[in-house]
């Protein structure tokens, strides 16, 4: 009876947590059906709009975002609903299998394993949806892509009246009268609806207005020049950080003085009232074309460095330099004042003829300004020759002929009225131009600044040594690690930006970007970027925290006992490695990868080390060993047929040893398990020399015998135990060859103490009269 009650008890609580869980995923499940109905809507009124033959280019691109956020949002819920389906699968897999036929289950369990099929077909059904509405929204994106793809090409090769043809300029003229007259009405009328209830004194503030805002700005360029002082550079020795920061800071200062004059002036204007829709036509033209204007003119300034060839970055004379910024501040002032211009006149519905001409003209200037531009560039001063100084920029010479074939390309499609083309391929290459400019600028102030940064005489080069520790070539493998990711991040932002520059609408960034962040999925498991970030993360600070582990272990635990080196090593090396797997498991388990796959991955590798790997995983597995059983340890002198050293490190594949000539010989581990080896410091390290003598025939052997073993015996290192020894060894054809064999207690000390003998045994040798025949000499082995 009591053991029933316990059973109800149990699958009533079974019961509770499944009704709880249920309620919980029906809820995400209503969501995501609801969501799927939405987007479903919007696709349909999405594929309606696009068999329109009239839609407009901004239509499209406006259709072509919608489908990305519908992509992005079917992922995401469908994202959400992979953690609700494998919590309902392990519920499901807690009630254990189908009873067979005959066989019948609790009433309880029978109507949960029901409850959670159920709703687990929902769950993969809304999911199902999802991935099918986001496959969808793709397709159509593609669609979307191509028609833009047709109507850029359609607007682009659209030919027209040629520069040459009269008629041409004869409509823009009128339509510049036109443009007159109607900007002199819109400034007219809106005079009339703000004169009466405009307050002018606002417009009175606004020399106050800049004198606090310019106040602030030169208060804030002092603080920052007194700050940099310490490290001003002369003007006649400028190192390359300072003339590239040079240029930004010009682009920083150009920005200020603009917005210093422009923000009181639009603050008084709304203030008094005057800032009216109307008003702001013409507003926007003149703060925008002003604004341009500047960047670029004190941009191309700084580059070129007039009067000032130390800090010049580019390989042009005086004469170019001085020419150089008004030629780019003239491109820029058409090429930013030719757009604003047509905004203007489509809000004032000028006439295409107009429009047409306008085009025509700026088109025409901004060529003539790129070719002299082009001209002036070759202008060339040899500063690269100069000691100490680098040149920038030297990889557009060899695209001279590139750069002149476009612009005559340019100049061809005016004369034959693609008036479109000529626009395009005017204004793209010279924002093209400003833009790989900037991105290379970028590339060479970010290296310089870590060469600068990382130098053992700066102050973040000392506090990096100081806090790391590392060395110098630790330092600069750092440095160039992070030259590369500022590499990376410069061609991620730079070749989209380049792309779009060139309306490449049929490249598809958005599904690109898109899938970058949900991922990649390759069978059961998806790859994205969060999940590659998460795993580099859990790995590298479980590398982190594992030598910090090893180090505490080293200096706190292992330094204070008297273990041997060598058994030292191997707890060091065994908590390496165990630190180390025990991070990638973490790593793996965080970025989601399931390990109840293992046996399908350990089979994959299998395989792959029945192939490929087996050499590798036999020397890491005898590396294992060597570090368990020990019979060569770090510090060991052993000998091998390729050459005799001491053990430096074991490493999981090789083992280094350094000879005595110091040459480093990388042994695999397997040769080291499988081929003998001969290690004279296995056990102990008592060695043995072995010094050898031939005297005359006339000598008596005995006297001899007593002299050596006197003489070795007195010496403070060779050990009475075991005891020292001479031998007879042979008759040799000039005399008697004796043996002199002592121990040492460290086999490191054989040679000098073998050495020392020598000179004591030759001084006795002379002062006894006995003779050594002069073709044979001493040699000596240490021996075991």
């Amino acid at each position: 009876m009591k053991f029933a009650r316990i059973a109800v008890a149990a699958l009533c609580a079974l019961w509770l947590s499944l009704a709880l869980a249920l309620a919980y995923d029906t809820a995400i499940t209503g969501q995501s059906e609801r969501v799927a109905q939405e987007m479903r809507a919007d696709i349909t009124r999405i594929t309606q709009d696009i068999g329109n033959p009239a839609l407009t280019a901004e239509l499209l691109a406006k259709h072509r975002v919608d489908l990305e956020l519908i992509r992005s949002r079917a992922l995401e819920q469908s994202l959400k609903l992979a953690v609700p389906i494998s919590e309902v699968k392990q519920q499901f897999a807690s009630l254990g299998p189908v009873p067979p036929d005959g066989k019948s289950e609790p009433a309880a369990v029978a109507e949960a394993r029901k409850d959670l099929q159920a709703t687990l077909d929902r769950l993969q059904s809304s999911k199902s949806q999802l991935d099918v509405l986001a496959v969808e929204a793709e397709q159509l994106a593609g669609r979307i892509g191509a028609l833009q793809r047709e109507q850029f090409f359609q607007r682009i090769f659209e030919s027209g009246r040629s520069i040459v043809n009269p008629a041409l300029w004869i409509d823009m003229g009128r339509g510049v009268g036109l443009l007159a007259s109607r900007a002199g009405v819109l400034l007219t009328n809106w005079w009339a609806d703000v004169g009466p209830t405009a307050n002018p004194f606002w417009l009175s503030l606004i020399p106050l207005f800049i004198v606090v805002f310019a106040s602030g700005y030169i208060a804030i360029s002092r603080w920052f020049q007194r700050w940099t002082q310490a490290h001003a550079v002369p003007d006649h020795m400028p190192d390359d950080i300072s003339r590239l920061w040079r240029v930004v800071r010009g682009l920083i200062t150009s920005v200020a003085a603009v917005f210093i004059f422009a923000v009181p002036i639009y603050l008084a204007l709304e203030a008094g009232g005057y800032a009216t829709p109307r008003f702001q036509l013409v507003t926007n033209v003149v703060f925008q074309t002003l604004l341009g204007t500047t960047l670029y003119y004190m941009f191309a300034r700084r580059i070129a460095a007039p009067g000032k060839s130390a800090w010049r970055i580019i390989d042009i004379d005086d004469r170019a330099a001085a020419r150089l910024p008004v030629l780019i501040g003239l491109a820029a002032f058409i090429a930013v004042g030719h757009r604003n211009l047509l905004e203007l006149a489509n809000a004032l519905f000028m006439p295409v003829t107009y429009t047409i001409g306008q085009s025509a003209a700026a088109s025409l200037a901004m060529l003539v300004l790129l070719s002299l531009i082009v001209f002036t560039l070759r202008n060339q001063n040899g500063l690269s020759d100069m000691a100490g100084r680098k040149v920038y920029f030297r990889w557009v010479a060899p695209l001279t002929p590139v750069i002149w074939a476009i612009i005559a390309t340019g100049f061809g499609a005016l004369l034959m009225g693609y008036l479109s083309l000529a626009t395009y391929i005017a204004q793209q290459m010279f924002r093209t131009a400003m833009l790989l400019t900037a991105l290379f600028l970028i590339h060479h102030l970010s290296d310089a600044a870590v060469t600068a940064s990382f130098d053992p005489h700066s102050r973040f080069g000392k506090f990096l040594r100081r806090i790391t520790g590392l060395g110098e070539r630790a330092i600069e493998r750092l440095g160039l690690v992070f030259r590369i990711l500022a590499d990376f991040m410069l061609v991620l932002t730079g070749l989209p930006l380049l792309f779009l520059l060139w309306t490449v609408t049929w490249v598809n960034f958005g599904s690109l970007f898109v899938t970058a962040v949900f991922g990649v999925k390759i069978g059961e498991v998806t790859i994205s970027p969060w999940s590659v970030t998460v795993l580099l993360l859990m790995l590298g600070g479980g590398i982190l925290l594992t030598r910090l582990i090893i180090q505490w272990l080293d200096r706190r635990v292992l330094s204070s006992t008297r273990i041997d080196k060598g058994v030292q090593d191997s707890i060091r090396k065994g908590a390496s490695y165990s630190g180390y797997i025990i991070a990638a498991g973490f790593a793996l388990t965080a970025a989601g990868l399931d390990f109840s796959n293992l046996a399908i991955v350990a089979g994959a590798l299998g395989v792959g080390i029945g192939f490929g790997l087996q050499s590798i995983v036999n020397n890491f597995i005898s590396g294992l060993i060597l570090l368990a059983e020990r019979p060569i340890r770090v510090g060991d002198w052993v000998a091998l047929p390729v050459g005799e050293g001491l053990v430096k490190r074991i490493n999981v594949r090789a083992t280094e040893i350094e000879t005595f000539d110091y040459c480093t010989i990388i042994v695999p581990n397997t040769n080291l398990i499988l081929e003998p080896v001969k290690n004279w410091t296995h056990g102990d390290n008592i060695g043995r020399f072995l010094v050898a003598v031939t005297v005359g025939y006339d000598c008596d052997p005995e006297t001899v015998k007593q002299l050596l073993l006197d003489t070795v015996r007195e010496h403070e290192k060779v050990l009475s135990s075991p005891e020292p020894s001479v031998i007879l060894a042979r008759f040799g054809p000039t005399g008697l060859d004796f043996e002199l064999r002592a121990y040492v207690a460290s086999v490191f000390a054989s040679g000098i103490v073998a050495s020392e003998v020598r000179f004591q045994v030759l001084t006795l040798f002379r002062e006894k009269g006995i003779t050594i025949p002069q073709t044979v000499g001493l040699m000596q082995t240490p021996q075991k």
